[in-house]
């Protein structure tokens, strides 16, 4: 809540030259709650947090941790309704697994789909699974976090990142091959992703 209060603070007056996104459904590190309330009660006070009355993308976080059929049959159309008030642009969701995403996409419409280390050097599934779907129905997919979650950076993974030690030394090497031709490989990672046609 806090970086939505600064973020508030920091766009006075400058509100309408910026895309401006928001989360609902997950609030803390194991605190999930979709229900049609909460997300209601979190995007009323989102906007008063970011001093607006709307955002242009507010999405469903981590739909994998809530039940399917509640994010379609409660979740997506208390967003959509939040959309008919004119207090988003668009809705979408986000989430780790592909899988999930698009079985949640096929049964209620969205804008947008964002998913995170899917789609960087060290995979690309997000491009032969979510894109086709996404061009299919008319989704606008959104990648996230192209540098793996920090493991194709020199710092490397943080102690809390999930992958296996193979994925890490798979971004160590990455890196690694970057250093010994006088390439940044977080540049190189960012620039592999932002040239990516249909993302």
């Amino acid at each position: 809540t806090l970086a939505e209060t600064r973020l508030g603070e920091a766009l006075e007056g400058r509100r309408q030259k910026v895309v401006l996104a928001t989360k609902c459904g997950r609030y803390g590190a194991d605190e999930f709650d979709f229900s049609a309330a909460r997300i209601t009660a979190g995007v009323e006070e989102s906007l008063t947090r970011l001093r607006t009355d709307y955002v242009d993308l507010l999405q469903a976080h981590d739909v994998e941790f809530g039940d399917v059929k509640q994010i379609v049959e409660e979740t997506v159309p208390a967003m959509r309704k939040l959309q008919e008030q004119g207090k988003a642009r668009y809705i979408g969701i986000t989430g780790y697994s592909l899988k999930n995403l698009m079985e949640i996409a096929s049964q209620v419409k969205v804008d947008s789909i964002l998913s995170y280390c899917r789609y960087n050097l060290l995979i690309t599934d997000l491009d032969s699974a979510l894109v086709p779907f996404a061009k299919q129905h008319g989704i606008g997919v959104i990648n996230a976090s192209p540098l793996h979650m920090g493991i194709i950076t020199e710092r490397g993974a943080p102690e809390w990142h999930p992958a296996p030690q193979a994925v890490r030394d798979a971004g160590q090497r990455v890196v690694a091959l970057c250093c010994e031709r006088g390439v940044d490989a977080s540049e190189f990672a960012l620039r592999f992703c932002l040239d990516h046609p249909d993302v």
